[in-house]
């Protein structure tokens, strides 16, 4: 049996983007998924923690635990630096289309290494939906979600409003008090106000059609003396300068944040931002 091995690395957007893909491409390529999902300063919560018991084998080995056995593997991958640990090539599915998908998966014989967190335009997206629609959250995450809804009477409906600040300073900005101002314009219709910073969340206490998921953890510093961007090595050897720790239960917080405002009207808040993206994305998907 070949392998459809999908790494999940980065942040939750990132891993759901990369997994939603993956696991889709391994369908259309008719191989079994298996899925690596590892425990990092982006992402400290695993698999199971998140998701229900899934029909596919999942492993948590970093991303270092691989590079020995790179031999194994044709890669299928952005062609960044990580390629580099290695020590192979990549071929990069962004100029592919199904039809050469499915040839290049049949030239080769060894299990396939995906490694991106993109989501591709050639994908289909009645494909793409069909994946998602096959994700399941399991029953703490889903029992916080349902509370939610209940005790804010969202039944109805609501718009969702992503304000991300942490390590997102100097690459996009956002106007708080616009929102603000937004809500109290429109006292007939209900916001969900969704951040990774407190302190912004709080601004909105005293807008009455305003709710947010009261959080007890949050993203913090992986160097604690740093930045929010801060150069730095991680334990797979890589570079970044994202500099954030996000927790287990911080990320069980954060995806319920996620679903919460992927079910909502989210508004287009920002454009970098894969947790946004996402959300909005899977919302098509359960509408």
């Amino acid at each position: 049996m070949r392998y459809f091995h999908i790494c999940c690395d980065g942040s939750f957007g990132n891993r759901l983007s990369g997994l939603i893909g993956g696991l889709t491409l391994a369908r259309l390529a008719g191989l079994q998924p298996k899925v690596s999902w590892p425990s990092t300063n982006m992402c400290r919560a695993l698999f199971p923690d998140i998701f229900a018991q899934p029909p596919f084998e999942v492993e948590h080995h970093r991303l270092s635990h691989y590079y020995d056995l790179a031999d194994n593997y044709d890669f299928l991958s952005v062609n960044d630096q990580h390629m580099g640990f290695f020590g192979k090539s990549a071929t990069d599915p962004g100029g592919m289309n199904v039809n050469s998908f499915r040839e290049w998966i049949n030239e080769r014989e060894k299990d396939v290494f995906y490694y991106t967190p993109l989501m591709y335009d050639w994908i289909p997206d009645a494909e793409v939906d069909k994946t998602i629609k096959q994700i399941n959250y399991n029953q703490g995450i889903m029992v916080k979600l349902a509370t939610f809804l209940k005790q804010n009477n969202l039944d109805g409906g609501y718009y969702g409003v992503h304000i991300r600040m942490t390590d997102f300073v100097n690459i996009e900005s956002f106007d708080v008090d616009k929102w603000i101002h937004i809500c109290r314009k429109n006292p007939d219709k209900k916001f969900f106000i969704c951040s990774d910073d407190p302190e912004t969340e709080a601004r909105f206490d005293e807008v009455e059609n305003a709710c947010y998921l009261k959080k007890e953890f949050k993203t913090e510093k992986y160097i604690a003396e740093g930045d929010w961007h801060h150069a730095y090595t991680d334990g797979d050897g890589r570079h970044s300068v994202f500099n954030v720790e996000r927790g287990r239960e911080h990320v069980l917080e954060a995806v319920v944040d996620f679903l919460l405002l992927s079910m909502s009207e989210a508004f287009k808040t920002g454009e970098k931002s894969t947790f946004l993206n996402m959300a909005r994305r899977i919302g098509e998907a359960y509408k």
